[in-house]
Protein backbone atom coordinates (compact mmCIF):
# COMPACT_ATOMS: atom_id res chain seq x y z
CA UNK A 1 0.00 0.00 0.00
CA UNK A 2 2.88 2.42 0.70
CA UNK A 3 3.99 2.00 -3.03
CA UNK A 4 0.17 2.80 -3.90
CA UNK A 5 0.35 5.71 -1.79
CA UNK A 6 3.40 7.31 -2.92
CA UNK A 7 1.91 6.56 -6.76
CA UNK A 8 -1.06 8.73 -5.85
CA UNK A 9 0.39 11.15 -3.83
CA UNK A 10 3.02 11.47 -7.17
CA UNK A 11 0.44 11.77 -9.47
CA UNK A 12 -1.68 14.33 -7.57
CA UNK A 13 1.11 16.60 -7.57
CA UNK A 14 1.76 16.49 -10.93
CA UNK A 15 -2.01 16.61 -11.95
CA UNK A 16 -2.01 20.32 -9.51
CA UNK A 17 1.43 21.31 -11.26
CA UNK A 18 -0.66 20.49 -14.93
CA UNK A 19 -3.64 22.55 -13.80
CA UNK A 20 -1.51 25.47 -12.68
CA UNK A 21 0.30 25.50 -15.78
CA UNK A 22 -2.11 23.96 -18.69
CA UNK A 23 -1.86 27.04 -20.69
CA UNK A 24 2.23 26.63 -21.23
CA UNK A 25 1.60 23.06 -21.85
CA UNK A 26 -0.83 23.58 -24.32
CA UNK A 27 0.98 26.56 -26.07
CA UNK A 28 4.24 23.93 -25.58
CA UNK A 29 2.63 20.85 -27.50
CA UNK A 30 1.32 23.20 -30.09
CA UNK A 31 4.57 23.74 -31.57
CA UNK A 32 4.85 20.02 -32.25
CA UNK A 33 1.13 19.16 -32.64
CA UNK A 34 -1.75 19.80 -34.70
CA UNK A 35 -5.26 18.45 -33.20
CA UNK A 36 -7.50 18.37 -35.98
CA UNK A 37 -10.64 19.41 -34.60
CA UNK A 38 -9.42 22.40 -32.66
CA UNK A 39 -6.05 23.69 -34.64
CA UNK A 40 -3.88 25.36 -31.93
CA UNK A 41 -0.69 26.06 -33.91
CA UNK A 42 1.23 28.99 -32.89
CA UNK A 43 4.31 28.52 -35.36
CA UNK A 44 1.42 28.28 -38.29
CA UNK A 45 0.00 31.41 -37.02
CA UNK A 46 3.44 33.24 -36.23
CA UNK A 47 4.21 32.29 -39.91
CA UNK A 48 1.07 33.52 -41.22
CA UNK A 49 1.19 37.00 -39.06
CA UNK A 50 4.75 38.08 -40.83
CA UNK A 51 3.68 36.32 -44.11
CA UNK A 52 0.87 38.66 -44.73
CA UNK A 53 2.67 41.92 -44.84
CA UNK A 54 5.42 40.11 -47.12
CA UNK A 55 2.57 38.46 -49.66
CA UNK A 56 1.00 41.82 -49.83
CA UNK A 57 4.00 43.33 -50.66
CA UNK A 58 5.10 40.81 -53.24
CA UNK A 59 1.19 41.17 -54.83
CA UNK A 60 2.02 45.31 -54.82
CA UNK A 61 5.05 44.20 -57.02
CA UNK A 62 3.33 41.73 -59.13
CA UNK A 63 0.83 44.41 -60.23
CA UNK A 64 3.51 47.20 -60.25
CA UNK A 65 5.33 45.04 -62.22
CA UNK A 66 2.19 43.94 -64.68
CA UNK A 67 1.35 47.72 -64.78
CA UNK A 68 5.06 48.45 -66.42
CA UNK A 69 5.22 45.35 -68.34
CA UNK A 70 1.49 46.55 -70.28
CA UNK A 71 3.17 50.19 -70.39
CA UNK A 72 6.09 48.81 -72.41
CA UNK A 73 4.13 46.63 -74.93
CA UNK A 74 1.81 49.57 -75.60
CA UNK A 75 5.00 51.74 -75.64
CA UNK A 76 7.13 49.40 -78.00
CA UNK A 77 3.90 48.48 -80.30
CA UNK A 78 3.78 52.40 -80.78
CA UNK A 79 6.77 52.71 -81.76
CA UNK A 80 7.12 49.78 -83.70
CA UNK A 81 4.20 51.10 -85.63
CA UNK A 82 6.14 54.49 -86.27
CA UNK A 83 9.02 52.96 -87.61
CA UNK A 84 6.48 50.86 -90.18
CA UNK A 85 5.23 54.75 -90.74
CA UNK A 86 8.57 55.58 -91.79
CA UNK A 87 9.58 52.42 -93.38
CA UNK A 88 6.57 53.09 -95.68
CA UNK A 89 7.41 56.72 -96.18
CA UNK A 90 11.13 55.91 -97.23
CA UNK A 91 9.91 52.84 -99.31
CA UNK A 92 7.84 55.25 -101.14
CA UNK A 93 10.75 57.69 -101.29
CA UNK A 94 13.27 55.44 -102.88
CA UNK A 95 10.68 53.49 -105.15
CA UNK A 96 9.51 57.07 -106.66
CA UNK A 97 13.48 58.04 -107.28
CA UNK A 98 13.46 54.17 -109.01
CA UNK A 99 10.78 55.18 -110.85
CA UNK A 100 12.55 59.06 -111.56
CA UNK A 101 15.78 57.42 -112.26
CA UNK A 102 14.08 54.77 -114.95
CA UNK A 103 12.43 57.35 -116.39
CA UNK A 104 15.67 59.08 -117.09
CA UNK A 105 17.80 56.47 -117.99
CA UNK A 106 14.89 55.80 -120.67
CA UNK A 107 14.78 59.66 -121.89
CA UNK A 108 18.70 59.21 -122.24
CA UNK A 109 18.32 55.42 -124.05
CA UNK A 110 15.68 56.95 -126.78
CA UNK A 111 17.99 60.47 -127.35
CA UNK A 112 21.14 58.66 -127.59
CA UNK A 113 19.56 55.83 -130.22
CA UNK A 114 17.55 58.98 -132.22
CA UNK A 115 21.30 60.62 -132.07
CA UNK A 116 22.60 57.48 -133.70
CA UNK A 117 20.71 57.21 -136.14
CA UNK A 118 20.48 61.03 -137.23
CA UNK A 119 24.68 60.73 -137.25
CA UNK A 120 23.91 58.03 -139.81
CA UNK A 121 21.75 59.72 -141.40
CA UNK A 122 24.46 62.87 -141.77
CA UNK A 123 26.69 59.97 -143.33
CA UNK A 124 29.16 59.80 -139.99
CA UNK A 125 30.91 56.40 -140.01
CA UNK A 126 30.88 53.86 -137.32
CA UNK A 127 32.79 51.52 -135.68
CA UNK A 128 30.97 47.91 -135.13
CA UNK A 129 31.32 48.53 -131.10
CA UNK A 130 29.21 51.16 -131.46
CA UNK A 131 26.80 49.56 -133.15
CA UNK A 132 26.79 46.77 -130.84
CA UNK A 133 26.43 49.33 -127.83
CA UNK A 134 23.44 50.94 -129.35
CA UNK A 135 21.86 47.16 -129.69
CA UNK A 136 22.20 46.63 -126.27
CA UNK A 137 21.34 50.14 -124.68
CA UNK A 138 18.56 49.29 -127.28
CA UNK A 139 17.68 45.89 -125.16
CA UNK A 140 17.72 47.85 -121.79
CA UNK A 141 15.55 50.84 -123.15
CA UNK A 142 12.66 47.90 -123.78
CA UNK A 143 13.18 46.02 -120.78
CA UNK A 144 12.10 49.31 -118.71
CA UNK A 145 9.28 50.54 -121.13
CA UNK A 146 7.68 46.83 -120.47
CA UNK A 147 8.33 47.28 -117.22
CA UNK A 148 6.62 50.60 -116.94
CA UNK A 149 3.74 49.70 -119.42
CA UNK A 150 4.89 52.26 -121.68
CA UNK A 151 4.55 52.22 -125.46
CA UNK A 152 7.72 52.32 -128.03
CA UNK A 153 7.03 54.58 -130.61
CA UNK A 154 9.55 56.76 -132.81
CA UNK A 155 12.47 54.52 -131.24
CA UNK A 156 11.42 51.46 -133.17
CA UNK A 157 11.54 52.99 -136.39
CA UNK A 158 15.22 54.47 -135.51
CA UNK A 159 16.78 51.53 -134.04
CA UNK A 160 15.33 48.93 -137.19
CA UNK A 161 17.21 51.78 -139.38
CA UNK A 162 20.06 51.61 -137.44
CA UNK A 163 20.28 48.05 -138.01
CA UNK A 164 19.37 48.06 -141.67
CA UNK A 165 22.04 50.47 -141.86
CA UNK A 166 24.72 47.94 -140.39
CA UNK A 167 23.66 44.84 -142.44
CA UNK A 168 23.73 47.03 -145.73
CA UNK A 169 27.23 48.66 -144.82
CA UNK A 170 29.34 45.77 -142.76
CA UNK A 171 30.98 44.80 -146.19
CA UNK A 172 31.95 48.34 -147.24
CA UNK A 173 34.22 51.49 -146.01
CA UNK A 174 31.15 52.79 -144.67
CA UNK A 175 30.93 50.58 -141.39
CA UNK A 176 34.47 50.24 -139.74
CA UNK A 177 35.38 47.54 -138.39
Amino acid sequence: MADSSLFINGLQTVLVWSSKHIIEIIVFLSIFLEVSKVKISPISWLIKLFNKPITKQIEGLREEFKENIKELKEDISSQIDSLKEEQEKQKQSVDELVYTTEMSEISRIRWEIIEFSNSIDNGQLHVRDEYRHIKDEYKKYEAMIAKHNLENGITTEEIEKIKKHYEENKGTTSVYF
